[in-house]
């Protein structure tokens, strides 16, 4: 799909300080969060931040996710197994949802708007941008939130160590948010101009004939942390322009082998 969605802002897990109490100011929600949560809400807040001063809303939050919030939910299972299905504690239970970070954005931020969580596996953030994209495009919306994020656990770790995902690539972990609009507010802005889903995998020669690219980033070299929603923090780390130029770059996900993306961004 050919798209014109320029990025405002980018936010990672790698650029949140220490104490994230400016981010989540209350002592009670964070107790609650599990750490994923805690993680994700506190990305999203860092993307955000500066629209807390200029009072802009926005239109819709897009999240995506593969595993979801593994860690509520094995303590969910694993209590109604040890307590026999009787005064299972609800907390787990609530927060174990796919859609726990996107709610919990929009109740910390007030915000009454479309609220969308995709759980597609390898493609998960792909969807949750293709949405973002056609509603810009379509001019339903004019800024969006979008976002994802997955967590490692030591159950998820030794699962799939098992069934030998480990050999090839590298368990990892991590969050990332974007505030898309239809327009850009400086020049020169971010531009996600495409977003592919080409039946096989494609090799680097192909990439830059087909997309018309100068640079490659992967999220499944074995160098890379392997999770679902990888490419969103690649994404984010083809944002920065390259020494003022202009550059046209491809992001290429094909998780687990076993269905590719091609995210086309120009610099």
């Amino acid at each position: 799909m050919k798209t014109h969605c320029y990025i405002e802002r980018y936010a990672t897990s790698d650029m949140l300080p220490t104490d994230i109490k400016a981010l989540i100011p209350d002592a009670t929600l964070r107790r609650r969060m599990s750490r994923f949560v805690r993680t994700g809400v506190a990305t999203a807040m860092c993307c955000l931040d500066a629209d807390s001063e200029s009072g802009e809303a926005i239109d819709a939050i897009i999240t995506a996710t593969g595993f979801g919030c593994l860690t509520d939910s094995e303590k969910f299972l694993r209590n109604v197994i040890e307590q026999h299905e009787e005064l299972l504690n609800p907390t787990p239970f609530i927060q174990s949802t796919f859609n726990t970070i996107g709610a919990q954005i929009a109740l910390l931020r007030g915000y009454d708007c479309y609220n969308v969580t995709y759980a597609h596996r390898g493609l998960s953030f792909e969807s949750a941008l293709l949405d973002a994209a056609m509603q810009l495009d379509e001019g339903t919306a004019r800024r969006i939130l979008v976002g994802a994020a997955d967590e490692q656990t030591p159950s998820q770790h030794r699962i799939m160590e098992r069934m030998g995902c480990w050999r090839k690539h590298r368990d990892g972990e991590g969050a990332a948010f974007l505030l898309l609009q239809a327009t850009p507010t400086r020049e020169p802005s971010p531009c996600i101009e495409e977003i592919d889903f080409p039946e096989t995998r494609l090799d680097d020669d192909t990439i830059r004939r087909r997309y018309a690219v100068e640079q490659i980033l992967r999220c499944d070299t074995p160098q890379s942390e392997c999770y679902p929603t990888a490419v969103a923090r690649i994404l984010t780390q083809a944002v920065a322009p390259a020494a003022g130029k202009q550059i046209r770059i491809a992001v290429c996900n094909n998780y687990m082998e076993a269905q590719p993306s091609v995210i086309v961004v120009s610099c």
